[in-house]
């Protein structure tokens, strides 16, 4: 399966009137959603199923997102994608996603960037994915040991880069 872990474009600030979960999208994160997503449907495969946190704005990026993805794309919200929610768990529930062949999961920090650092085999290391960016790997989620193959990473006003090095240099002790 081709699995693409975008993050959420930019939000509004919470406040007191406005709870974390309803946060939405700005102008530019909008902007930028459709840029990106845009994006990613010209390098590949489009995906079918995108996976998304039930909060506003990852539900915005997502809905942007498959809009650029085939006709066909199917939008689920999932509290496994969650801030904070359990990796091993969303691993879990993606063997059961395997008949898909395109899968988007749309979420939050830093539990996107836990997913990438396992999905690289980096085990907990700490990796940063900006707002509104994307990863593509080439995952197999039956597959025992390195399930996942990077592909590229899309950050917003940048160049794809194919290096998983160059994407996320690990850090030095």
């Amino acid at each position: 399966m081709i699995l693409y872990v975008m993050r959420h474009a930019e939000a509004v600030e919470g406040n007191d009137t406005l709870r974390d979960e309803w946060r939405y999208l700005t102008e530019k994160g909008r902007s930028t959603a459709a840029k990106v997503s845009s994006q990613i449907a010209k390098l590949g495969p489009k995906s079918r199923l995108t996976i998304t946190s039930p909060l506003t704005r990852a539900v915005q990026t997502a809905e942007i997102a498959a809009q650029n993805a085939c006709r066909k794309n199917v939008v689920v919200a999932s509290t496994l994608l969650l801030p904070g929610a359990d990796v091993a768990k969303l691993l879990s529930h993606l063997k059961e996603c395997g008949s898909a062949k395109r899968v988007m999961l749309v979420g939050h920090e830093p539990q996107l960037g836990l997913l990438v650092a396992t999905l690289l085999g980096r085990g907990e290391e700490a990796i940063m994915l900006g707002k509104g960016s994307c990863v593509a790997f080439d995952y197999d989620p039956g597959k025992d040991g390195k399930a996942a193959a990077f592909i590229w990473y899309l950050a917003p006003g940048r160049k794809r880069i194919t290096s998983p090095r160059k994407a996320f240099p690990q850090t030095q002790p």
